[in-house]
């Protein structure tokens, strides 16, 4: 016959951790704070540019849509890193009132073919070529991330990644 043990003896002896597991747990945790810190960083500035690239992406056909739906021409100036307030866009929403959009900080609009895109009331940009934008940002010591935003004279606009 066993000893009887009262569940107050065995609650008192199996209560918490042992110190070494707490080592291994907070070891643990270290590690994934040491390899995973600068992905996650990384991932966050790749999501700015991403981010940034979709709301143009967002807006240039929501400005395409309202061109053909009120039947009036519709304009977005773009100014790149060149002009005296840089890195920012601006149109006419669809109730009229005027947006100025102001780009995250580091991302910089590299390059633009026009320095305004405008669409037609039947939602072509009567371009003679396609117009694009490309909005960079630096994500670490060997990788800067690209996204080249083009619209093509028949109004269609497409967005490609790239890294460099």
């Amino acid at each position: 016959m066993s000893p009887r043990v009262s569940s107050e003896q065995r609650n008192r002896s199996e209560r918490g951790y042992s110190f070494s597991e707490l080592l291994v747990v907070m070891a643990l945790i270290g590690l994934f704070v040491l390899f995973g810190g600068p992905s996650m960083a990384d991932a966050f500035r790749a999501y700015k540019v991403r981010s940034v690239a979709n709301d143009l992406t967002t807006n240039l056909r929501a400005m395409r849509y309202n061109a053909v739906s009120t039947r009036t021409p519709r304009v977005m100036t773009i100014n790149d890193q060149a002009n005296a307030s840089p890195n920012q866009y601006s149109f006419t929403n669809y109730k009229g009132d005027p947006v100025t959009v102001r780009i995250e900080p580091g991302v910089n609009i590299e390059t633009t073919s026009p320095a305004s895109i405008t669409f037609n009331i039947n939602g072509s940009t009567g371009a003679t070529g396609s117009q694009t934008i490309a909005f960079s940002m630096f994500i670490s010591g060997s990788r800067s991330d690209r996204y080249t935003i083009t619209v093509t004279p028949t109004g269609t606009i497409s967005s490609a990644y790239s890294t460099f």
